[in-house]
């Protein structure tokens, strides 16, 4: 072994967390992440065969070496290096952070617009690399519950950040190997698997009349060949509002179990349950403010996994049914308003997928996937003409249903070439159209790596695209799939707790769907606009330090340019984007148990709302801090934290003010 292979050998950490459910289940990557404040994971300099093994490091090991902590993000193959580049939230940073929930905490992240609409993230958009929130999936353990009404509802996610173990965000499409949706990029929620038994409780309160509890049990036992990690748990939140008619209430509750017989067997099933009901204060337009909005959700999934050497097979099938109630009027409706809208979807599927390893030849996958979704509603879909009745949970009856099938197929092959790592892959969709990626990595030394890629993905329209109906919009059954073509090119750097990147990125879609409208019109339609052609830049510095005042600081910096043929309509989201986004953060050490974590972030918006006389008024730049204090003993912490330090007035989307200073205290046991 030469002096260059010793370097790479000691970066290799051999304890391999929930290599099965790793996120971008098909995507074929392995990244190499540190101890992540929020922001880009790091380069994988060598790969190794990808087995479950026992680690001799300890954990100050692991947090003093960026380098050593390999996560598998490969679903159907735990053979395969990396390719391509996956950010990360690890759970050390999720409980740094000045957050209790979880579209917050994306808030921070580097290549991530995140637009809520309401406190506490009552209901927010994630959009990834210009992108719109209809474009962006969202898994659970890498299954894909992406809501097909509205990705308004996606982030519904009935996970307590305190069951969370990391949080993945794919930048970039994905549909060669994970089909529609994953049209400008992904978000994987990982959940806990605890390795012993404990009850963890926590307690929060602050301004608004918030007031947040939440409990989580974790049970592992280890009987020889068969193993078993389970957690379940949930929490209550509630807050009076901000303002007028922000008020929410929100109950989650999930479980997960883990069984695993020896090396070659596992089986992995999850549920959960979630209730909204919150005040939708002009969520959707300025001219109604007493907007209301309650969500139920359930989901379950049920994963085999068996691996060889040389093979592995890998099946799931998963439900999610979501119920949705909305009220233009809470109170007093106008004489002209004939009632709520109630909606109802299902999601239902399987996938199977096959791997087999050559060798020195690389790695080969094939799949096939089935995916059923169904919507019952009182304003989407297709008038119910000689069916049986389908009530909503109030009783009331669904008058119109649209059902769509989305059968698919992939094949892809992984090779690694000494210091070279390539991947590529094609799909089979929507009518056998074809859709393909590549994707290749070079180490230029241990501590530096180029990467690139290059897809093309599709996204076929939502239910509320193509159907909804209210006075301030309309949708459009004549909608055709949105396509586009994505490129990215490089670097990553990783050396002594030293971890930088800077990368450039462009997308041209077509057919785009986005809601427009011209000048002055209080109308917006939905349409496939001509083009968008998507472009910019990232660059982020991190450092972590050891026994220092300072453990982690760093900054982040994207840039995003679009340009539109729109033939001089108005855009709602396509081409209202984030131009400047800039974050920084520093976490430290006080005196004793004591440390402070420091949030900054600066964003500039591109885009106009629609203002009074139905003017177009430009979104102002804004700059905020979050701080959080934690006093931390070995079963128990208190915590004191301030969202919008000085009260900043922002917005993120339309004429929706947030909240100004919000203070919380909170006390967390763990027994």
């Amino acid at each position: 072994m030469n002096k260059q292979q010793k370097q790479r050998s000691r970066l290799c950490f051999k304890r391999w967390k929930r290599a099965p459910w790793a996120a971008f289940a098909s995507l074929g990557k392995v990244i190499k992440i540190g101890v992540l404040s929020v922001s880009c994971s790091i380069l994988v300099l060598k790969s190794q065969p990808i087995l479950a093994q026992s680690s001799t490091k300890t954990e100050t090991d692991t947090i003093r070496a960026l380098e050593e902590l390999v996560v598998n993000t490969e679903r159907p193959t735990p053979f395969q290096p990396l390719v391509r580049v996956v950010a990360v939230i690890q759970q050390a940073e999720i409980e740094r952070a000045a957050v209790n929930n979880l579209p917050d905490l994306l808030r921070y992240l580097q290549g991530t617009d995140l637009r809520t609409r309401g406190g506490e993230g009552v209901q927010s958009d994630l959009n990834i690399l210009g992108g719109t929130f209809d474009q962006t999936m969202v898994m659970i353990n890498g299954v894909n519950f992406t809501d097909p009404q509205t990705g308004h509802h996606s982030l519904n996610i009935p996970v307590e950040i305190s069951q969370i173990e990391r949080i993945e965000i794919l930048h970039g499409p994905g549909a060669w190997s994970e089909g529609s949706v994953a049209y400008a990029g992904a978000i994987n929620i990982i959940t806990k698997n605890p390795a012993k038994k404990g009850l963890s409780l926590a307690l929060t309160g602050g301004s608004f009349g918030y007031f947040k509890g939440d409990a989580n049990l974790q049970y592992a036992k280890n009987s020889g060949k068969w193993n078993l990690s389970a957690q379940a748990g949930g929490g209550y939140s509630r807050s009076d509002g901000y303002s007028d008619n922000t008020d929410f209430d929100i109950l989650n509750l999930f479980t997960n179990i883990l069984v695993t017989k020896g090396n070659k067997h596992k089986i992995y099933a999850q549920a959960g349950y979630q209730h909204k009901a919150f005040g939708a204060n002009s969520f959707y337009t300025a001219a109604y403010p007493e907007q209301f909005e309650e969500t139920s959700l359930y989901l379950s999934s049920l994963q085999y996994t068996y691996q060889s050497d040389k093979w592995q097979l890998k099946a799931v099938a998963y439900h999610r049914r979501h119920f949705d109630r909305f009220e233009l009027f809470r109170n007093e409706p106008a004489s002209w308003y004939q009632g709520h809208n109630y909606h109802r979807s299902d999601i239902a599927g399987a996938d199977i997928q096959v791997a087999r390893r050559w060798g020195k030849a690389g790695t080969t996958l094939i799949g096939a996937g089935y995916r059923f979704e169904n919507i019952y509603s009182t304003v989407l879909g297709d008038p119910i003409l000689g069916e049986g009745v389908h009530l909503s949970p109030e009783g009331i009856e669904y008058t119109r249903q649209k059902n769509r099938h989305t059968p698919s197929a992939y094949a892809k092959h992984i090779l690694q070439l000494e210091r070279w790592r390539f991947t590529a892959g094609i799909l089979a969709a929507e009518g056998m159209r074809l859709y393909g990626g590549a994707s290749a990595a070079y180490s230029i030394n241990p501590y530096l790596e180029a990467n690139g890629w290059i897809n093309n993905s599709f996204r076929n329209p939502t239910f509320t695209d193509l159907y909804y109906k209210s006075p301030s919009q309309t949708g459009n059954m004549e909608l055709k799939p949105e396509e586009a073509v994505s490129a990215q090119l490089g670097l990553r750097y990783t050396k002594s707790g030293l971890r930088g990147s800077l990368s450039g990125f462009y997308r041209y879609g077509f057919s785009i769907i986005d809601w427009t409208r011209e000048s002055g019109s209080d109308q917006w339609l939905a349409s496939n606009i001509t083009n968008v052609i998507t472009a910019g830049f990232e660059a982020s510095l991190i450092k972590n330090w050891t026994n220092s005042f300072l453990n982690s600081a760093g900054v982040t910096y994207a840039f995003l340019d679009v340009s539109k043929k729109t033939d001089g309509l108005l855009s709602l989201y396509a081409t209202d984007f984030l131009r400047h986004k800039a974050t920084a953060f520093a976490d430290h050490k006080i005196f004793l148990n004591l440390s402070a974590r420091w949030d900054l972030s600066f964003q500039k918006r591109e885009g106009t709302w629609l203002g009074p006389q139905s003017t177009e008024v430009p979104y102002k730049a804004f700059a905020l801090a979050d701080v959080k204090l934690v006093w931390t003993e070995s079963k128990w912490k208190i915590s004191l934290e301030a969202t919008n330090l000085f009260g900043t007035e922002y917005l993120y989307l339309g004429n929706l003010p947030q909240p100004g200073r919000w203070i919380k205290a909170g006390l967390s046991l763990n027994l």
